[in-house]
């Protein structure tokens, strides 16, 4: 484990895993291009634009004023299944692995590694929060708005989560760390860029919520390089989408 902790993360070559080396992927591959372009920019864009949408209804309306069910839980479930099947075809159609972008290591301690992460940041973050707060910066009010109150919008609630940590981790961890790194060949520009595309899609949460976001995107990149499996983020990833439904709804 310390070995492993050892690695050079700004040297491809150190990191001896098909997860990394990806022999058959090159630059200039027409379906992996086009697909990083689509994750790194069109579809946070579009997370963003579709959310701001519904942002007059959600700050106009009560707790009730929305059918979070239809307009945003659902929608949102499929999009991300939608995402990880465009993923899947990529691959596909490029003959990659599943495990060429981390989708492997499904054990009890990768499993175990992310929800001690998972803590770990958590509590990190709920200390930043205060110290965003200071300067006037904090979580968008009308997110509250989009917390589940019935029983089947918890339900769908823990769905959104598992796509969510399915869809967003082979997307910004698993395929976008990948293969952007191989036109970069630089690992902190890679994640640096990685986190604020996956940070710019959160958006609607308000400045604080946007910055836990590319927090959130820096740590679990860094999970993924470490682990060289999305299993600990995808662990990580839904715990933290989940916590919600334990918060009091205020």
């Amino acid at each position: 484990m310390m070995e492993e902790k050892r690695s050079s993360v700004s040297d491809e070559s150190h990191i001896p895993d098909e997860t990394f080396e990806n022999k058959g992927t090159r630059p200039g591959r027409i379906g992996s291009t086009l697909l990083l372009f689509f994750l790194l920019i069109i579809w946070p864009l579009s997370s963003y634009l579709l959310m701001k949408e519904q942002q007059p209804q959600l700050s106009a309306s009560g707790f009730e004023g929305l059918n979070l069910s239809t307009q945003i839980y659902l929608p949102t479930i499929l999009i991300q299944l939608l995402v990880f099947l465009l993923i899947v075809l990529v691959l596909r159609l490029e003959k990659e692995s599943f495990s060429s972008i981390g989708l492997k290591g499904f054990d009890l301690r990768n499993l175990l590694i992310g929800a001690v992460s998972w803590f770990g940041m958590s509590l990190l973050l709920l200390a930043m929060s205060y110290l965003l707060r200071s300067y006037n910066l904090s979580t968008s009010p009308d997110v509250l708005k989009l917390l589940p109150r019935t029983n089947p919008q918890k339900f769908l609630w823990i769905v959104m989560a598992l796509s969510a940590s399915l869809a967003e981790e082979s997307a910004f961890r698993g395929f976008v760390l990948t293969r952007l790194n191989i036109y970069l060949k630089n690992w902190w520009l890679t994640i640096l860029i990685a986190s604020i595309s996956f940070s710019l899609g959160h958006l609607y949460q308000g400045t604080a919520g946007t910055i836990f976001a590319g927090i959130y995107g820096v740590f679990f990149s860094f999970l993924f390089l470490w682990r060289k499996s999305l299993a600990p983020c995808m662990t990580a990833h839904f715990l933290q989408d989940v916590t919600p439904l334990f918060a009091p709804l205020t």
